[in-house]
């Protein structure tokens, strides 16, 4: 299928971002450097290709969701050795987050897009492909992300690399 390669997901603000750089920084030794923090997100619906019909289904279905603003707290570095994947995630998976994340989920599942094999698991990926685990001398100052929208996102390269660009905001107002 050609089209755009997309994803729901939860964008992090600039003041969240220098944090975690300055964490990452001051405090995190790895064997390669991190993933570039204007990519910096936490994916809530894979979809993989999408031809543009399916885009505009899927944009149409996303602004009727009615789901209220929600915060999360993220303290708390993770790691899955068999990807390489180093990780901050929320302290827990609230409600709110997934009454968010499981219908958008299954709306690409049933418009034929994708079917993730694995259990939502939100996280915001730091490290992609680093062995071995990145070593933390102090844990991240815990912060919170106030969650008043998503985006529907498109994954593509430029010349200064991959980009994760926003090509459409949805609000959370219940």
């Amino acid at each position: 299928m050609s089209g755009k390669r997309l994803f729901f997901g939860i964008g992090l603000e600039a003041r969240q971002r220098a944090h975690i750089e300055s964490w990452l920084t001051l405090h995190v030794t790895a064997k390669k450097a991190p993933t570039l923090s204007r990519n910096w997100h936490m994916t809530l619906a894979f979809l993989a290709q999408v031809d543009s019909e399916r885009e505009d289904t899927l944009i149409r279905w996303a602004r009727e969701l009615v789901l209220p603003p929600f915060q999360l707290r993220f303290a708390e570095s993770g790691y899955w050795s068999n990807n390489g994947i180093f990780y901050l995630q929320p302290d827990h998976i609230n409600r709110s987050l997934g009454s968010l994340a499981d219908p958008l989920r299954e709306y690409g599942e049933q418009l034929g897009l994708y079917r993730n094999p694995y259990p939502f698991s939100p996280h915001i990926t730091l490290f992609r492909g680093v062995k071995p685990v990145p070593h933390v001398d102090v844990p991240i100052e815990p912060f919170s992300l106030d969650v008043t929208h998503f985006h529907l996102y498109q994954s593509h390269t430029l010349d200064d690399g991959l980009h994760y660009t926003p090509i459409e905001t949805f609000a959370l107002s219940a």
